[in-house]
């Protein structure tokens, strides 16, 4: 589409808590129009469609078939990305598909291949790299602030822990949120990855063990620029979300650091009582999915590839799968280099 006036239409695939965000944020628009929502339940599918004027389905078929259609935004549970990725390449539609691409390296390989081969602007929903903070020290390394970078540390710690079988259904820890993180951590450095180690357990719910996974974890990635990143996960705190990053390099050292949505501090007697953090990641990082939209619009009416791309999801993704093996064997992995 190359008219600017031309409102681009959406479908969405997902009513769930993602897709929630993208329906407001696509409704909110002038230069878009929400076409059709898609979710399996039905029920969830009319409560979100009708409140926004759109269409409603169970499955892609209606949808995918509609040319009014331009743009679908996949935020399905993790283990049918791969299906919804593969239709709507093959329907020929734009696609932002939220992380990961999908539950094994092997098939977001295919979905990536797949889109390569069709020529779809294909986008993957790395909001963080909108981040007006994390931007800022992405642009002051570029300007060679801190000089080259030396390690990378990135905390993520989750307010509200997500049931074991809804964060199974998501991809995991490693998978569904280490998969940010692992992107920001080569955006930042400009850098691939080339081997993981990751360690984890259940320190507070046994049962994500049931499903092979863990609730808090720890892992250091080298580069293949020699830097090293460490990341530091768990599924939930006691005071609010949080999410920090410093990068360090030889001539000083760039954080992107921990916002309070007001800056007010009470001082009475020896104590300073300060206003705390966001409580949830909706809270703390809202404006990065309507700045991920503009990015992809903008892409959509001049035909230009989606940034940032499926590819880069499939870098992000082979840290995760290596980093999954790396837990289960206790030993250092090499990251299998697929997204080339």
């Amino acid at each position: 589409m190359g008219g600017g006036d031309v409102p681009i239409g959406f479908g969405v695939v997902g009513a769930g808590t993602i897709g929630r965000v993208h329906v407001r944020n696509v409704a909110a628009r002038s230069d878009a129009r929400l076409c059709w929502v898609v979710d399996v339940d039905r029920s969830r599918a009319s409560a979100l469609g009708e409140a926004h004027g759109a269409r409603i389905a169970t499955t892609l078929d209606d949808m995918l078939a509609d040319p009014a259609v331009h743009v679908v935004v996949i935020a399905s549970s993790t283990d049918a990305h791969e299906e919804n990725v593969l239709a709507t390449v093959h329907a020929r539609k734009a696609i932002l598909c939220e992380k990961p691409i999908g539950n094994s390296l092997d098939g977001a390989r295919r979905c990536v291949d797949a889109a390569q081969q069709q020529g779809t602007i294909a986008a993957i929903g790395f909001n963080r790299r909108f981040d007006a903070s994390h931007r800022a020290v992405h642009d002051r390394i570029r300007a060679g602030d801190i000089g080259g970078v030396e390690s990378v540390h990135i905390v993520s710690r989750s307010y509200e822990a997500t049931p074991p079988a809804a964060a199974h259904r998501a991809g995991g820890l490693l998978r569904e949120k280490g998969t940010h993180f692992y992107d920001l951590a080569c955006w930042l450095a400009a850098s691939d990855p080339v081997e993981v180690y990751a360690a984890g357990d259940c320190l507070f719910d046994c049962g994500y063990a049931d499903y092979g996974d863990v609730d808090t974890a720890a892992l250091t990635l080298r580069l293949a620029s020699g830097a090293l990143a460490t990341f530091s996960f768990s599924r939930r705190t006691a005071y609010g979300y949080d999410e920090t990053i410093e990068v360090f390099g030889a001539r000083g050292m760039l954080q992107s650091e921990r916002l309070r949505p007001r800056g007010v501090s009470l001082y009475r007697g020896p104590r300073v009582t300060a206003d705390g953090i966001d409580a949830n990641w909706y809270d703390r990082f809202a404006p990065t999915y309507a700045a991920e939209l503009d990015a992809l619009i903008a892409a959509v009416r001049t035909q230009s590839p989606g940034d940032p791309s499926l590819v880069d999801g499939l870098r992000a993704q082979a840290v995760a799968e290596a980093a999954i093996e790396s837990l289960a064997q206790r030993a250092p992995v090499t990251i299998r280099e697929v997204w080339r």
